[in-house]
Parts: C-alpha cells; structure tokens; sequence
C-alpha cells in the first residue's frame, strides 16, 4: 500500500488513533505483521477487512499502541489516590454510607494498572477495600484483557513494584511467569472499551475517579478533546481524573478544572472558577516571544538534574512546527525512560524525518525497537549509527546486547569488545556525548564489557 491516508483515515475514525507522515514506518511495520498473520490477499484486501472485522481492527489498533505498562508506573498516582483522593470522597456525603467508590482504568492494557490500584488501595484500607472501593478497567483489545484477566506476568513488569508487595500478592510459576492472588484479581471487572465509541458500555456513568494515563498521546488535539468530554460524562459531579505525567498541558484545555496536591496534576469536574461580578479592567500585555532554544537549554538542565517530567513538560511549551531536531530527540529520550515508548517512538520518528542521520534518535529508536521486540528494526538502526559514527561505543554495547539476548555469541563478542577498547580509549575532540550522564563511569562500563566477553570466551565464543 503506497499511499497508506485511507488506512490512517479509518484508524481515525474509528478508533481515534492518530498517525502523521512522521509515524509512516510504524504503521508500515505494524500493517505487514497483521497482513501475515490474517493471510490477506495483499493491502487493499487486508483494508477492506478491517472495514468489517471489528476484531481485526482492535488487533492492528493494540498493535500500534504498543501495550507498554508495568506495576505501579507513575507511582505517585497511586499515593495521590490512596492519600488525598479517597479520603476526600469518602468525606463527601453525597451517597449513602454503603455506596462503593467507584474507579475506571481507561486503557488498561493487559490489566498492570487497575491491579496496582487495587494492591494501592489494600494497602491504605485494608480488608475493607474489597467492600469499599469497584474497579473498572477497559481497553479495545479483547485479546489484551484476556490477559489481563489472568493476572500472569513475566518478572520485568515488576520493575517498579516493592518485592514486599510482589511477594505479598503474586505466586511464582513453574514457568517462570507470576500469577496474581485471586482475591486481587476479583476486585477489577475488565471490560472492551473504545474510547473513540459513540455509546460507551452501559454501567459506566457514576464513576468518581478515572485513571486516563499514557492514552490520548496518541490522539490528534480534536480526538483528545473529545474523548476527554465523554470521560468527563462519565464522572460523578465532583469527580476526579488522572492523567499521564507528560499529558498535563496536552489535556487542560478548560473542560476539566485542574488541581495541584504536593506537586502532582489531575483534574476534576468541579465548576470552573466564575469571574468576578465587576472584574477590574484587564490590562493588555504583549507575552514575550517563546524562544524555542531557550525552552530546549531549560529542559536538557532539568533532564540532567533528573525531573524528567518538568523537562517534558518544558519540551511541550514549544510548538510542533518549531521543534528542533535537538529537541525532538532529548523528547524521545525523556519519554522511554518514563516508560513511554510508544511516544519515544514517534518522536524518533519525527526527528529522524528532518534528519535521518540524527544520531540520538536511531539510538533511542533501536532501544523502543528492542523493547518492543522488533529485532531486526533495533539492528538496522544501530548499523546506521556505526555507518556514521563508528566510534560511538553506545551502539557497539546495544548491539553486543542484541546479538547475546539472541544467542549470537560470536557477533556479541565482537560488538563488546569493540565497546571496551572504546571506552578504553580517549575520547576525541569533538566526539558526541550522550545527552543524560551515565549512571556507570566509562570505567564500570569497560569492565561490564570485560566481564561478558570472558563468560563468552567460556561458551566457546572468539
């Protein structure tokens, strides 16, 4: 399919994702996969059945969002709800005693949030959660929540959970895989959502908080704007929403009331402030110009100071069509090291449009490829980085990562240790540095090199 705006049309339309020119190789890659797997008869076959098939299409739509969650992600979330928000509406006596809190996960994925909402609020309640306290989460993917239903998971989505409470509330496997206590599990009904739908499922009205987190980057602004008005109806007078850490700005567009408690964002629909009866006279002020430099200077500091949520929040001040190719890849790196890798994704991707040689944006491409599982995409793009810039020990070392994750002990010997005798050496003039300090010193990364290469050497690997 060369001209692929009907497929992005329909995808719009019908399920609100948004797709530019710059997201063309992700929809590329993603539509070839669902056209193997389904056995289409070519592009235009495979379109006319996703016009149909609602099945097909919630596929190809879980597909480019890329499932990407973990337990207790944007943890502070979790302690907003469980600290301030709860016993706020529990102050509240506008139900009576008995009436359950009820809160929605939208876009729940394979079931990672809802779960830690439920772990958080048995934490805080105790016993009394189960009874207090009806969880809802949906999402588009019917094959996701069947997942999610389960409550199995591999160890790396618990990369931000506290072992006290994996141990508490998980099992392990003989497969390795871990299985969530069913007296968890039962406290979460997991539904089919679409958030784009005209009618959402009934038994959805009434809720009083409603988790909207690392959705709408995926919306264009008029998608985002109405999708946060059918949420909004969603919601008992009063009620909260929370969203992503880096979607503040994106949804405070004056349909929700914003709020702040100890640094953290959400939004309620509590009425809007009204203005003054007799409102003294405005005074006109010219705003200073916005000096996207400026803007991409304050955030790289932030970034380096390690409050990567205000840098991305700094990075988003500047317009779309003013973004440099600086900025765009020091967004995409904030974003995967936030857990957003669909959105690194696109921003790599928009980056590498104005410059496809842009070295930070392969690199972090080859790293959103890898996570995502595509292999041999995360290779081709560290090849182009070592085309261009062949002593750049960063692409050697992921590369020497790939080939051994893959088995490939001879290719993963050599990558490694051309990273040592690189890191080894001093840098030369000029040479480019990452944008964010390491966390290991050129030293402990050269010994991590050595220490693979000899347990290589021990499985026979030159």
């Amino acid at each position: 399919m060369n001209d692929l705006a009907p497929l992005r049309t329909l995808i719009r339309e019908r399920i609100g994702l948004h797709f530019d020119a710059a997201s063309e190789t992700t929809l590329r890659e993603a539509l070839a996969r669902r056209i193997a797997h389904t056995a289409s008869d070519g592009p235009a076959a495979y379109l006319a059945r996703l016009r149909a098939d609602e099945a097909e299409l919630m596929a190809l739509g879980s597909l480019l969002t890329i499932n990407e969650t973990y337990f207790y992600r944007e943890a502070q979330h979790l302690e907003l709800l469980t600290d301030h928000l709860i016993p706020t509406l529990r102050a509240r006596d506008h139900a009576p005693p008995e009436t359950p809190i009820r809160i929605l996960s939208a876009g729940c994925s394979s079931g990672e949030e809802p779960y830690s909402i439920a772990i958080a609020l048995e934490q805080r309640l105790g016993a009394e959660a189960a009874a207090a306290v009806r969880i809802s989460a949906g999402d588009l993917d019917p094959e996701v929540l069947e997942r999610a239903r389960a409550g199995r998971y591999g160890a790396f989505t618990f990369r931000a959970l506290d072992p006290a409470l994996r141990a508490r509330h998980f099992t392990r496997l003989d497969n390795g895989q871990h299985q969530l206590a069913a007296a968890i599990r039962a406290r979460v009904d997991f539904l089919a959502l679409n958030l784009l739908a005209r009618d959402y499922p009934p038994g959805l009205q009434g809720q009083d908080v409603i988790f909207y987190r690392n959705v709408s980057i995926y919306f264009d602004p008029p998608t985002r704007a109405q999708v946060l008005a059918q949420l909004a109806r969603l919601l008992n007078p009063g009620g909260f929403l929370i969203v992503g850490v880096a979607e503040t700005l994106a949804n405070d567009i004056g349909l929700l009331r914003q709020h702040v408690h100890r640094g953290i964002f959400y939004f309620s629909n509590a009425p809007l402030a009204q203005p003054a009866l007799t409102p003294p006279r405005p005074v006109r002020r010219t705003p200073p110009p916005l000096d996207p430099a400026r803007c991409y200077t304050e955030a790289l500091e932030l970034a380096r100071a390690e409050r990567y949520t205000e840098a991305l929040t700094r990075l988003a001040m500047i317009p779309l069509e003013r973004r440099s190719v600086a900025a765009l890849e020091l967004r995409a790196l904030l974003e995967f090291e936030t857990g957003a890798i669909a959105a690194a994704q696109a921003s790599c991707e928009q980056a590498l449009a104005s410059d496809p040689w842009s070295l930070e944006a392969l690199l972090v491409s080859a790293r959103c490829a890898r996570r995502q599982g595509r292999t041999q995409a995360a290779s081709t793009q560290l090849a182009r980085v070592i085309y261009v810039q062949p002593e750049c020990w960063r692409a050697h070392y992921q590369l020497a990562e790939l080939h051994r994750a893959e088995g490939a002990a001879a290719p993963a010997a050599r990558e490694y240790r051309i990273a040592r005798n690189l890191l080894t050496a001093e840098l030369p003039p000029g040479a480019p540095r990452p944008l964010l300090p390491s966390a290991l010193s050129r030293r402990d990364l050269r010994l991590i090199c050595e220490r693979h290469l000899a347990r290589l050497a021990a499985q026979g690997a030159d």
